[in-house]
């Protein structure tokens, strides 16, 4: 058994100091320690996938970071880990608890079956793995091999923690949230589906205000694509899969990078799949994230299928949460002007745009690979702060 300490100073001195995650009672030592101590930093995420798309936003920006979760919630962040920071290949120090292990005291039901195939998940999706050092004399070197890993593949590495690994810590600070008053400028829907811009249109407003000192993030699908199609800039970052981590990816490159305006460009079915995302952006309030939904009330790149889009008000999801700017409507007009006005605006601005499913027949697919994206991204955001 170590200290909270013993371990997270070496990673420290590394340059590990972001961390995000969800509780678990094997990990609290950790977790009350990075919240207690100012030279890190903690954000709680809503679900596993978040926690690993906000780090990989985190890293991209410059900054390492450390993911720590249960178990249990492996499944929440399979997609990310496979989609996101594998394709990508985004560095990742992850900290796994091991409820549920075969070979330690019975547990609760719950976790019988995930505590005897976590290690078989994690060799399914090629993460390499080492049990956590849990004594002083070990944690040198076992950090030395994972950091050593992470460097050289560019992929995520996790430690598997056991009961008792780490002595107890009780927390001392509080957090308390951003609260800040929420400004509604809703104009009614008022055109008929088919008179709604198409997303082309609406792609061309957005990268017309997003140039030097940007950065745009697009949803999975016809959105990055068409976005590509239009004009490839090293200030963009298409995702592809890990549908619904665009937002929590780009809020932490707005939280590594708060003089750099974050445009986030989402799609209903990916939002609806990750709203909880958008708790995170009212919570922590980053002045400089513009999210913007581009609702065509479908699954455009899957054949059309209807989302449940059309019975949401996300104007009144973004006030719940905590946007202080919230603008709804499907003029193109008056989202060109929204769209300037966005840069004299402090966020997190929400804006709620209704579209028009369909993309050209010609649509290309990027050349460019994800890894080159990324790379040339990273370049963009630690030359311009």
């Amino acid at each position: 058994m170590i200290n909270a300490s013993a371990f997270l100073k070496p990673c420290l001195e590394r340059g590990f100091d972001f961390f995000t995650g969800t509780p678990c009672s094997y990990l609290k030592p950790f977790i009350n320690y990075v919240i207690d101590k100012d030279e890190f930093k903690f954000i709680d995420a809503t679900n596993e996938g978040d926690a690993v798309a906000m780090a990989a936003g985190v890293t991209l920006a410059g900054r390492r970071s450390i993911v720590m979760f249960q178990n249990s919630g492996l499944g929440n962040a399979v997609n990310p880990l496979t989609s996101l920071a594998h394709i990508f290949q985004i560095p990742l120090l992850l900290i796994v608890s091991h409820r549920g292990n075969p070979a330690g005291e019975k547990d609760e039901p719950q976790h019988d079956l995930m505590g005897r195939i976590t290690t078989q998940m994690l060799d399914v999706m090629q993460i390499r793995w080492a049990p956590f050092p849990n004594q002083s004399e070990l944690v040198e070197d076992a950090l030395m091999a994972a950091d050593d890993y992470l460097t050289t593949t560019q992929r995520p590495f996790a430690f598997v923690m056991q009961k008792g690994d780490v002595e107890s810590y009780n927390l001392e600070q509080v957090h308390s949230a951003c609260r800040v008053t929420s400004t509604i400028e809703k104009t009614p829907f008022a055109l008929e589906y088919a008179q709604r811009a198409n997303r082309a249109d609406v792609l061309a407003v957005i990268q017309a205000v997003t140039g030097d000192g940007c950065a745009l993030i697009a949803t999975t699908g016809f959105t990055g694509r068409e976005l590509y199609a239009h004009d490839d800039r090293e200030n963009q970052l298409y995702m592809v899969g890990s549908m619904g981590c665009a937002l929590p990816l780009g809020f932490g490159i707005a939280h590594a990078k708060p003089d750099v305006r974050v445009y986030v460009v989402d799609g209903d079915g990916a939002l609806l799949m990750r709203t909880g995302a958008m708790a995170t952006v009212g919570n922590l309030c980053p002045g400089n994230l513009i999210h913007i939904l581009l609702d065509n009330e479908v699954h455009d790149s899957t054949g059309g299928q209807s989302t449940v889009s059309g019975s949401v008000d996300f104007t009144d999801v973004a006030k719940g949460f905590g946007y202080r700017w919230i603008f709804a409507t499907d003029s193109l007009d008056q989202f060109t002007e929204l769209m300037t006005r966005t840069a004299q605006l402090e966020g997190p601005v929400f804006i709620h745009f209704k579209t028009r499913k369909g993309a050209p027949g010609d649509l290309v697919r990027p050349s460019i690979t994800p890894v080159e994206v990324k790379e040339r991204f990273m370049n963009y955001l630690k030359n311009i702060a």
